[in-house]
C-alpha cells in the first residue's frame, strides 16, 4: 500500500513537471551559435547603422588585395564618366603586378568606363582598374590621391591606398593596407550607390567589341561564388553582391553585402583567410548566423533607404516614409535625385494636409489639382497637367497659396533685392516668389538665385514640404486655443491648412 502511494505521488510530480512551462523573468532573446572561421580578422555589420553583430581582430591592419577595387569603382562611378570612353595606356597594361589578374587589354584600346567597371569588379582585372584610374585621375598617382582623400572623408584612419588594383608588398607596396572594420565602411559607402550595386550584382557580363577586338569574345563570370553557386542560396537572405581578392601576402579576402526579405542589409568582411573554398563556406555561415540573429533581436533590425545613408536629409526622408507620405522603389532605394511630377508633389502635399498615408489612390493628385483649380488656388492652365515635371516655380506657385504673409513696402523691396534672378521670373509671379521666400518655404541658393524654371528632385520636394510642415505648425501654435474653439475661426484655419 505504501509503495502504491509513493508511485502515485511520483506520477503526479512527473505530470506536473511536464505540463508546467517555466518562465524566465527578463531573459534575453536566444542567440544562434557563432560559427568559427579561419580568417585572421573579420567583421559583420548592419549596413543601415554600422552596428557590429560579430567580429574578430577587426582593427588589425591587413592587405586588402583586389577588394581595393571597391574604392576604385565607386570613385570612378562618381566621376560621371560612366558612358564615356577612355584609351588604355602602356602604364595601365604594364602595371598589373607579378601574376596579377588581367583582361589582356592592349595599349591604345578604347573602352567605355562602364565596360572597365565590369572588368574591374566582376573579373577583378588589374589592367582595367589601372585604365579607370588614369581616365578619372589623369594618372595612377593622381587617382591614388583621390582614393586616400575619400578614405579620409569617410573617417578611415587606418586605411592607406598605394594603387588602384590591390598590389601589396610583393609588388613594392608594403603600405597598401586597411582593416576589416574600415573595409566594411568602404563597402557600406559603395553600396549606397545604385550603379555600384547593379554591377556587383551581375553574375556575368559580355566582353565588349573594341577597336582592337572586333569579334564577340563571349562572357566572363563573377568571382563571387556566394552570388553564383546554387549551394550558397539561403532562405534567410539574398546576396546583393561582393568582391574577392587574393595575393600571397593578403591570402584570401572577401567583402559582401546581403539583404533579407524585410530589407535589413548586412555587410561582411573576411581578411587573410587561408582557403578560398573555406572562405565562401565561412561567409555563408556567418551571413546565416547574422540574419538568424537579426530575426530574433528587434534591436538589430535597423534598415533604411540605402541611397540615403550619406545624405544630410536622411532623417527627414525616413520620417516622411514612416508617416506614409512617400514610398521607396527597387528594394530599398529612394532615388532622391529623380525629377518629380506635379502629380507626385500634390499627392504628398495632400497626404500631409490630411495627415493620411493614403491621399486617395492613384487618381488623388489629379483630383487635388482639380479641386485647387475649382477653389481658385490655381488657375485653369494647371488643369490636366499632373504628369508635367515639377519646377521650383511650380512649387512656389503652390506653396505661396499656403502661407500667411504680411508685407509692407519696405520689406517687400528688401526681399526683392535679395533674389538675384527675380528679373528673369515673370512679373506675375513676383508676389508668389516673395511670399514663399518670406515664409522660408522656398530659400534662395548660395548665389542668391531661386532657379524658377529648374526641375526639383524628390529630395528637394520632401525638404520643401518639411519646411511647410514646420511653418504650418508654427502658425497654428501661435493661434490661441480659445480662438480655435470658435466655430468661424476654426473653420477658416481648417480650410487653409486642412485637406
Amino acid at each position: 500500500m505504501r509503495k502504491t502511494g509513493i508511485s502515485l505521488l511520483l506520477a503526479v510530480c512527473l505530470l506536473i513537471g511536464f505540463t508546467i512551462t517555466p518562465v524566465y523573468a527578463g531573459s534575453p532573446p536566444s542567440v544562434p551559435e557563432l560559427p568559427e572561421t579561419q580568417a585572421e580578422s573579420y567583421i559583420l555589420i548592419n549596413a543601415a547603422d554600422s552596428r557590429v553583430l560579430c567580429e574578430k581582430n577587426p582593427d588589425q591592419k591587413q592587405y586588402p588585395a583586389s577588394t581595393t577595387k571597391i574604392m576604385t569603382a565607386i570613385i570612378s562611378i562618381e566621376s560621371g564618366y560612366y558612358e564615356q570612353t577612355t584609351t588604355v595606356s602602356r602604364a595601365a597594361v604594364d602595371g598589373i603586378g607579378i601574376g596579377g589578374s588581367n583582361m589582356g587589354l592592349k595599349e591604345g584600346e578604347v573602352l567605355t568606363f562602364r565596360d572597365l567597371l565590369s572588368m574591374t569588379l566582376i573579373s577583378s582585372a588589374n589592367d582595367a582598374a589601372n585604365a579607370l584610374a588614369e581616365g578619372v585621375g589623369g594618372s595612377i598617382p593622381g587617382f591614388v590621391e583621390l582614393m586616400n582623400r575619400k578614405a579620409r572623408e569617410l573617417g578611415l584612419s587606418n586605411t592607406n591606398f598605394s594603387n588602384p588594383s590591390g598590389l601589396d608588398v610583393e609588388d613594392g607596396y608594403p603600405d597598401h593596407q586597411t582593416t576589416a572594420r574600415e573595409l566594411a565602411q568602404i563597402m557600406r559607402y559603395a553600396t549606397s550607390n545604385h550603379t555600384f550595386r547593379e554591377i556587383i550584382g551581375l553574375t556575368e557580363y559580355d566582353l565588349p567589341v573594341t577597336n582592337m577586338n572586333a569579334e564577340t569574345r563571349g562572357s566572363r563570370k563573377s568571382t563571387d561564388l556566394l552570388l553564383t553557386d546554387p549551394k550558397y542560396q539561403s532562405d534567410l537572405f539574398t546576396v546583393v553582391g561582393g568582391k574577392t581578392g587574393y595575393t600571397k601576402a593578403a591570402q584570401n579576402v572577401f567583402v559582401a553585402c546581403a539583404r533579407n526579405s524585410d530589407g535589413v542589409e548586412l555587410i561582411l568582411v573576411l581578411m587573410k583567410h587561408p582557403s578560398r573554398s573555406g572562405m565562401f563556406e565561412d561567409a555563408y555561415r556567418l551571413f546565416e548566423y547574422g540574419f538568424e540573429l537579426v530575426s530574433r533581436d528587434i534591436s538589430l533590425q535597423a534598415k533604411g533607404f540605402y541611397d540615403m545613408r550619406y545624405r544630410e536629409s536622411a532623417d527627414i526622408i525616413h520620417k516622411f516614409y514612416e508617416n506614409g507620405y512617400i514610398s521607396g522603389i527597387e528594394e530599398g532605394r529612394f532615388d532622391y535625385a529623380a525629377d518629380v511630377t506635379r502629380e507626385d508633389f500634390l499627392r504628398v502635399l495632400a497626404s500631409i494636409k490630411s495627415s493620411s498615408a493614403d491621399a486617395g489612390g492613384s487618381g488623388a493628385a489629379q483630383s487635388c489639382l482639380n479641386a485647387a483649380i475649382d477653389k481658385g488656388i490655381l488657375d485653369e492652365s494647371w488643369r490636366g497637367t499632373g504628369g508635367k515635371t515639377m519646377t521650383r516655380g511650380d512649387a512656389i506657385t503652390i506653396m505661396s497659396r499656403h502661407v500667411v504673409s504680411s508685407l509692407d513696402t519696405i520689406k517687400l523691396f528688401i526681399l526683392m533685392s535679395e533674389i538675384k534672378d527675380l528679373k528673369s521670373i515673370p512679373a506675375s509671379s513676383w508676389l508668389d516668389v516673395i511670399r514663399a521666400y518670406d515664409a522660408g518655404i522656398i530659400p534662395v541658393r548660395d548665389d542668391g538665385t531661386i532657379g524658377f524654371y529648374e526641375p526639383i528632385s524628390k529630395e528637394e520636394m520632401v525638404l520643401t514640404l518639411n519646411i511647410y510642415i514646420q511653418y504650418r505648425d508654427a502658425v497654428l501654435n501661435s493661434i490661441p486655443a480659445f480662438l480655435m474653439r470658435i466655430g468661424p475661426t476654426g473653420k477658416v484655419v481648417q480650410a487653409f491648412f486642412g485637406p
